[in-house]
């Protein structure tokens, strides 16, 4: 015990009194990784790169595109229209096609009043104005209007009066009255043409209570299904639909209307039979629109559906103290293909071009009879469905 409480003083002290050597560099360190310096973003040495190239491009582009004002207007003349009867060499340059060219000053005389005095000033001197070979009568001013700079976008001074029955030409035309008229009044608008895009295929997402009862019975039980089904569009009113549900039908019935294909003899015959019974419904209608706009339509259906009977299950009950058999079950024994009649309303709204939702009230009437008791099972319900456009045409 004594040695005990020396141990137990040993610790006590040397947590009173810890001999903790103190180091700066370590407070220093810690406060860096608490409070560490921002660091300085450093841009790329590939973005200056990329600049100075760009800048370079931009001062290539506009040196190449930089207009040249220097621009000498060239007249055509041909040496059959202008010979020369020395047959000395002309100043300008001919070319070996017989085509010669002659560079006239840009800065010319664009007044029609300046050219008809020029015009009349060289008649009364008796010059002849410049005429070349296919007939254009060239005068040039000598007193050029003055501008500031120099404008490449001036027009030349120039009468043109082409000599159409010249040897050069020789085509003639007949006197015909070229002016336009121009139009009045409103002008018609361009339509571009309307591309609708229709749908040719709908899937539809469908829940379906129903109330399923046999005939004659006089009772009727909550059933339903729910399902897809996939509608496709024949024509602007036309359609076809089919798809596969999973509906359960319960129902219950007098005996006298369970007529099972057994030989098994009830010693004392049940009093009521009850029935669930898991489907499989497959249908098969045409669909007819009797009333559509862009937002609202209503149509109705007619056609076949086949039951495929997963599993039934019938309990019997009876009257008095006697108990016989109290049910039976069969599974995958019955199928009744094309064997009852659907009729339907559909009233269908459009949330938007590719959704829409839609209520069917239906029925169904059995054209022959139905599961292991060959009972005419006929239903009778509402089905709400949500309708999705899957493709599209032009």
């Amino acid at each position: 015990m004594k040695e005990g409480k020396d141990i137990d003083k040993l610790f006590k002290d040397g947590l009173e009194n810890p001999d903790l050597p103190f180091n700066d560099l370590d407070w220093d360190n810690l406060e860096e990784r608490l409070h560490p310096a921002p660091k300085r973003r450093v841009i790329p040495l590939f973005w200056y790169a990329a600049a100075a190239g760009i800048a370079a491009m931009l001062v290539i582009v506009f040196l190449w595109v930089k207009p040249n004002n220097n621009i000498e207007a060239i007249v055509i003349k041909t040496d059959k229209g202008n010979q020369n009867p020395n047959n000395t060499p002309p100043n300008n340059t001919e070319k070996s096609t017989g085509i010669t060219t002659e560079k006239i000053a840009p800065k010319i005389n664009i007044d029609s009043n300046s050219l008809a005095v020029t015009q009349k000033s060289n008649d009364a001197a008796g010059k002849a104005p410049q005429k070349n070979a296919v007939g254009v009568n060239v005068e040039v001013g000598e007193n050029a209007i003055e501008t500031a700079g120099n404008n490449t976008n001036m027009l030349a001074n120039v009468a043109f009066k082409p000599a159409l029955g010249s040897e050069i030409n020789p085509v003639q035309f007949k006197d015909e009255n070229l002016t336009a008229s121009v139009a009045t009044g409103k002008t018609e608008r361009f339509k571009p043409p309307v591309v609708k895009q229709k749908s040719r295929l709908v899937l539809s997402i469908l829940a379906a209570p129903d109330l399923t009862s046999v005939q004659k019975s006089g009772t009727s039980n909550l059933s339903g299904g729910f399902g897809v089904e996939a509608t496709y569009i024949l024509t602007k009113r036309l359609s076809i639909t089919t798809g596969a549900s999973y509906a359960k039908k319960i129902y219950d019935s007098d005996f006298s209307l369970y007529r099972p294909n057994s030989s098994y003899v009830f010693k004392v015959a049940p009093s009521n039979i009850h029935a669930n019974c898991d489907v499989i419904d497959i249908p098969l209608n045409v669909n007819f629109k009797v009333f559509g706009n862009n937002r609202n339509a209503i149509s109705v259906s007619t056609g076949l559906s086949s039951y495929i009977m997963l599993k039934e299950k019938y309990s019997y009950s009876y009257d008095g103290a006697y108990q016989g058999p109290q049910g039976w079950e069969v599974k995958g024994q019955n199928q009744h293909y094309l064997g009852i009649a659907n009729v339907g309303v559909e009233f269908q709204h459009k949330i938007n071009n590719n959704l829409s939702i839609s209520a069917k009230p239906f029925m169904k009437i059995p054209l022959t009879d139905i599961g292991y008791g060959n009972s005419k099972l006929s239903s009778t319900g509402v089905a709400v469905s949500v309708n999705m456009n899957l493709f599209k045409r032009n």
